[in-house]
């Protein structure tokens, strides 16, 4: 990618980053959802009447506005279940502000982008809740937005893991379909 596009990608990043922070809405009044799977897309329904192209979709149980340790114990047991093993009372890595931001910024991107596939990538985050490296899984065959997508997670500051009751190194996957729009 030339050193333009990556600069303007740079700059998409932290500008999304920084509004998706900026416009956290504060923590809703109502009940939550429960266990119905929380989706971010663009669908047509009978409210809405319309019919927007769906760029991204987030199937997880996992709610993109909460921390880790808003999670209720579903919700953690659910993002618990996408590692191998995990002894009881260990935590995986977490994005410190929740997934709205890394997931507003990614889409914000794909608005541009509009990549296909599956964004399926893991990045290594240190017991300092740093990000050390993103291994692409194989992914949606776009190199623009792989790479758009491991600078956000870079960027991204988490909750690190816990093993044993200190906080260590692990890996936090991000798996989100992109349809092209």
């Amino acid at each position: 990618m030339n050193t333009h596009k990556f600069l303007l990608l740079l700059a998409v990043t932290a500008s999304a980053l920084t509004t998706a922070h900026a416009q956290s809405p504060l923590p809703p009044t109502r009940p939550s959802p429960g266990l119905a799977p929380t989706r971010i897309t663009n669908e047509a329904t009978s409210d809405t009447g319309t019919l927007l192209s769906k760029e991204m979709r987030w199937t997880s149980k996992i709610p993109l506005d909460k921390t880790y340790g808003e999670l209720n114990d579903k919700q953690k047991a659910e993002l618990h279940s996408l590692y191998e093993s995990m002894p009881p009372g260990d935590e995986p890595p977490f994005p410190l502000e929740g997934m709205k931001p890394v997931f507003n910024a990614i889409k914000s991107a794909q608005k541009k982008i509009r990549a296909k596939g599956v964004l399926n990538l893991a990045v290594t985050v240190g017991p300092d809740g740093i990000a050390k490296n993103v291994v692409d899984l194989g992914s949606t065959k776009n190199a623009d937005m792989t790479e758009f997508a491991g600078t956000v997670l870079m960027m991204t500051k988490f909750k690190p893991a816990v093993c044993g009751g200190k906080p260590c190194e692990s890996q936090f996957p991000l798996h989100l379909k992109l349809s092209g729009g």
